[in-house]
């Protein structure tokens, strides 16, 4: 049951509806009993696995808390079982391609053994375990009942594919008396609107084409222009169907008076490759600094070296943790890369203030970042890393400039890039006439005229460009 289907759409209603009808106390379990029965309506068979790892982290959490000489022990075993998961059911595949046959693919090599369906949200609720296991050993966490560890990992609204949470941001809002509020209600409404027009609009209609540039015969004659055409396209569409997601699981969660923290901030807007992974996947972005980046580099204490070894190192793994494949773990080594440049060219102006502070530095940075967190779209969509090098070359090293597409296509790509472009200015004037009214005459058209038309003409887009079947690109990672 997806996000942007009727059926989701039409249920969420009732199931908003009788967690404020409940008294406080029983609105825990009964969120849990709720996502529990949406991740069924996926796959009822795996629907046990985010239980049974509630289970094995919570048994080591008390572990944790209890102390003693092996504490660090039981941190390391719930890691363990947790990352274990993650192998059997999502690199297994991967890992045996390496050992038995040769990998022709990004991830996608044909393998002697049998694949295994791979479980929705598998790794963003196994790396939130991860995150409960490590802040209770850090002491930020204790007492955890088993239905507040089930709703932290299960809360149906960023089940799937984030935004990734921290259990003291998400479980003490559950344990604060609420009322219903309209005006957040009203907030939630806009923010799931604007991901139903982001998925259905934007991504699913570039996604038809994004496809057909990337089959075999295709990329084959594709030139220079085609090739920048579809990475540009690419990075269009997966910006707008994660953001679209992590909108709609922002507005569902605030439908029930929750907060979930942001995680798109106009990405393709950012002036380094430093700051891109500051408004990129914002919430996966803290969780690998706080506990991957930080806790390596405290260890060097900020030696040059092994800052860029584990930048490099780091950002490999993020490619590997969104799929099991080469393609993904080239475009997470690209962008680790891409920032130890960055940091390179701070050191070096450490002592030029001037030169760091030059329109044109400046201006070469943002050039050189939108370009090359493109260009790194394309291992990470290829099909084959034969393929990623027969485009990588086109763009750089074999220059040709035919047109293989409609002119449509291209302009269709164009137009979305340049609502992108404008997309901060037309958020923040949209969101200053739904939330900054002043009472009278201006607050009741906002109220009676404005948001009524809004919503009107995002339901019809959403339904007359609801013709695509085309699930969310996170889902399967």
């Amino acid at each position: 049951m997806a996000f942007n289907s009727y059926a989701y759409l039409l249920l969420l209603i009732p199931a908003v509806s009788i967690y404020w009808l409940l008294p406080d106390r029983f609105r825990v379990r009964y969120v849990v009993l709720v996502s529990l029965a949406f991740y069924a309506s996926w796959h009822a068979a795996y629907t046990p696995l985010p239980l049974v790892i509630c289970a094995v982290a919570l048994a080591c959490g008390r572990k944790i808390e209890a102390g003693g000489d092996k504490k660090k022990l039981w941190l390391r075993a719930g890691i363990a079982f947790g990352l274990m998961v993650l192998v059997v059911f999502k690199y297994r595949d991967f890992l045996l391609s390496l050992v038995n046959v040769p990998l022709t693919a990004a991830g996608r090599a044909p393998l002697s053994a049998p694949s295994l369906l791979l479980p929705l949200g598998l790794s963003f609720y196994v790396f939130e375990s991860v995150s409960y296991l490590l802040d209770t050993y850090q002491g930020r966490v204790k007492k955890m009942r088993f239905e507040d560890l089930a709703l932290f990992v299960l809360f149906w609204p960023h089940l799937m594919a984030g935004p990734l949470v921290r259990v003291r941001e998400l479980i003490p809002q559950f344990g604060k008396p609420k009322t219903f509020e309209a005006s957040k209600a009203l907030q939630g409404l806009d923010r799931l609107l604007l991901g139903l027009v982001q998925k259905n609009l934007l991504s699913n209609t570039l996604g038809g084409l994004i496809e057909e540039g990337y089959l075999p015969k295709a990329a084959q004659s594709n030139s220079t222009i085609d090739t920048w055409f579809l990475a540009v396209g690419f990075g269009l569409q997966i910006y707008f169907d994660f953001a679209s997601y992590s909108n709609m699981a922002i507005g569902a969660a605030q439908l029930l008076g929750i907060t979930l923290p942001e995680n798109f901030r106009y990405p393709y807007h950012s002036a380094t490759p430093a700051e891109f992974w500051t408004r990129w996947h914002m919430t996966l972005s803290r969780w690998i600094r706080d506990y991957l980046f930080f806790p390596i580099n405290a260890k060097y204490e900020g030696r040059p070296l092994p800052l860029y070894i584990s930048l490099v190192g780091i950002m490999g793994l993020v490619g590997l943790w969104h799929g099991a494949g080469w393609g993904f773990i080239l475009w997470g080594v690209l962008h680790g890369i891409y920032m130890v440049l960055f940091r390179m060219w701070e050191s070096f102006t450490a002592t030029r203030p001037k030169l760091a502070a030059s329109a044109l530095a400046k201006l070469g940075w943002r050039v050189f970042t939108l370009l090359a967190v493109m260009a790194a779209w394309i291992p990470f969509r290829a099909t084959t890393l034969q393929q990623t090098g027969l485009l990588l070359r086109s763009m750089f090293l074999k220059p040709s400039f035919h047109v293989s597409y409609s002119v449509n296509s291209y302009l269709l790509v164009a137009i979305i890039a340049g609502y992108c472009v404008v997309e901060p200015w037309l958020a923040e004037k949209l969101n200053a006439l739904l939330t900054k009214s002043k009472p009278g005459r201006p607050e009741l058209l906002v109220r009676h005229l404005f948001r009524p038309a809004m919503y009107a003409a995002g339901l019809f887009l959403f339904l007359i460009f609801d013709d695509q079947d085309r699930a969310f690109i996170y889902f399967q990672f």
